[in-house]
Protein backbone atom coordinates (compact mmCIF):
# COMPACT_ATOMS: atom_id res chain seq x y z
CA UNK A 1 0.00 0.00 0.00
CA UNK A 2 1.42 3.31 -0.79
CA UNK A 3 1.49 6.28 1.29
CA UNK A 4 -0.62 9.00 -0.03
CA UNK A 5 0.26 11.79 2.90
CA UNK A 6 1.13 14.00 -0.17
CA UNK A 7 -1.86 14.65 -1.57
CA UNK A 8 -1.89 17.88 -3.85
CA UNK A 9 -2.97 20.93 -2.32
CA UNK A 10 -6.50 22.10 -2.16
CA UNK A 11 -5.91 25.82 -2.11
CA UNK A 12 -6.90 25.81 -6.09
CA UNK A 13 -10.00 27.20 -6.74
CA UNK A 14 -10.29 25.71 -10.13
CA UNK A 15 -13.61 24.32 -11.47
CA UNK A 16 -13.48 20.56 -11.17
CA UNK A 17 -15.83 17.64 -13.39
CA UNK A 18 -16.92 15.08 -11.32
CA UNK A 19 -14.51 12.43 -12.90
CA UNK A 20 -11.28 14.42 -11.21
CA UNK A 21 -12.54 14.45 -8.08
CA UNK A 22 -10.84 11.48 -6.29
CA UNK A 23 -13.06 9.14 -3.99
CA UNK A 24 -11.06 5.98 -3.94
CA UNK A 25 -11.16 5.52 -0.68
CA UNK A 26 -11.93 1.44 -0.76
CA UNK A 27 -8.01 0.33 -0.95
CA UNK A 28 -6.88 2.18 2.69
CA UNK A 29 -10.38 1.07 3.75
CA UNK A 30 -9.35 -2.48 2.73
CA UNK A 31 -5.75 -2.15 4.30
CA UNK A 32 -6.99 -0.92 7.61
CA UNK A 33 -9.61 -4.19 8.32
CA UNK A 34 -6.95 -6.45 7.19
CA UNK A 35 -4.89 -4.91 9.82
CA UNK A 36 -7.54 -5.19 12.17
CA UNK A 37 -8.25 -8.95 11.50
CA UNK A 38 -4.75 -10.39 11.81
CA UNK A 39 -4.03 -12.21 14.98
CA UNK A 40 -0.64 -11.61 16.57
CA UNK A 41 0.84 -13.20 19.46
CA UNK A 42 3.79 -11.53 19.84
CA UNK A 43 2.93 -7.61 21.88
CA UNK A 44 5.28 -6.05 20.08
CA UNK A 45 3.71 -7.04 16.65
CA UNK A 46 0.38 -5.92 18.35
CA UNK A 47 1.66 -2.63 18.62
CA UNK A 48 3.71 -2.46 15.59
CA UNK A 49 0.21 -3.33 14.09
CA UNK A 50 -1.88 -0.98 15.72
CA UNK A 51 0.16 1.95 15.29
CA UNK A 52 0.47 0.58 11.47
CA UNK A 53 -3.10 1.11 11.49
CA UNK A 54 -3.71 4.27 13.38
CA UNK A 55 -1.49 5.56 10.38
CA UNK A 56 -3.81 4.36 8.26
CA UNK A 57 -6.87 5.64 10.00
CA UNK A 58 -5.31 8.95 9.52
CA UNK A 59 -4.18 8.61 5.94
CA UNK A 60 -8.10 7.82 5.41
CA UNK A 61 -8.66 11.13 7.06
CA UNK A 62 -6.48 13.11 4.67
CA UNK A 63 -8.09 11.72 1.82
CA UNK A 64 -11.37 12.18 3.26
CA UNK A 65 -10.54 16.49 3.58
CA UNK A 66 -9.13 16.41 0.38
CA UNK A 67 -12.31 14.63 -1.16
CA UNK A 68 -14.13 17.08 0.74
CA UNK A 69 -11.87 20.07 -0.91
CA UNK A 70 -12.26 18.78 -4.36
CA UNK A 71 -16.20 18.65 -4.09
CA UNK A 72 -16.50 22.01 -3.30
CA UNK A 73 -14.53 23.04 -6.48
CA UNK A 74 -17.51 21.06 -8.25
CA UNK A 75 -19.74 23.81 -10.71
CA UNK A 76 -23.09 23.88 -9.18
CA UNK A 77 -22.23 23.00 -5.28
CA UNK A 78 -23.03 26.27 -3.84
CA UNK A 79 -26.51 25.80 -5.13
CA UNK A 80 -29.33 24.19 -2.75
CA UNK A 81 -31.55 21.36 -4.40
CA UNK A 82 -34.45 23.64 -5.07
CA UNK A 83 -32.17 26.32 -6.68
CA UNK A 84 -30.98 23.02 -8.83
CA UNK A 85 -34.26 21.86 -9.71
CA UNK A 86 -35.01 25.76 -10.69
CA UNK A 87 -32.20 25.61 -12.85
CA UNK A 88 -32.87 22.52 -14.22
CA UNK A 89 -36.40 23.61 -15.28
CA UNK A 90 -35.20 26.50 -17.09
CA UNK A 91 -32.65 24.67 -19.17
CA UNK A 92 -35.37 22.08 -19.88
CA UNK A 93 -37.56 24.57 -21.61
CA UNK A 94 -34.89 26.44 -23.52
CA UNK A 95 -33.96 22.95 -24.82
CA UNK A 96 -37.74 22.00 -26.06
CA UNK A 97 -38.23 25.34 -27.25
CA UNK A 98 -34.69 25.24 -29.49
CA UNK A 99 -36.46 21.60 -30.48
CA UNK A 100 -39.42 23.06 -31.49
CA UNK A 101 -37.45 25.98 -33.53
CA UNK A 102 -35.26 23.26 -35.44
CA UNK A 103 -38.41 21.23 -36.36
CA UNK A 104 -40.27 24.26 -37.75
CA UNK A 105 -37.32 24.92 -39.77
CA UNK A 106 -36.58 21.75 -40.75
CA UNK A 107 -40.45 21.28 -42.08
CA UNK A 108 -40.10 25.05 -43.71
CA UNK A 109 -40.07 24.82 -47.70
CA UNK A 110 -36.81 25.31 -49.11
CA UNK A 111 -36.24 27.90 -51.91
CA UNK A 112 -34.33 26.65 -54.40
CA UNK A 113 -32.58 28.56 -56.79
CA UNK A 114 -31.04 27.72 -59.99
CA UNK A 115 -28.25 29.92 -62.04
CA UNK A 116 -28.67 29.38 -65.61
Amino acid sequence: MENNTDLPESNNFTPLSVQEVDVDFLPIVYEIIRSVERDFHDNSAKARESQDCSQKVLELQKKFDYARAQIRRLPGIEYNKQDQIKQFEVLRAQLQLKRDLLQKYRNMCSFETSFK
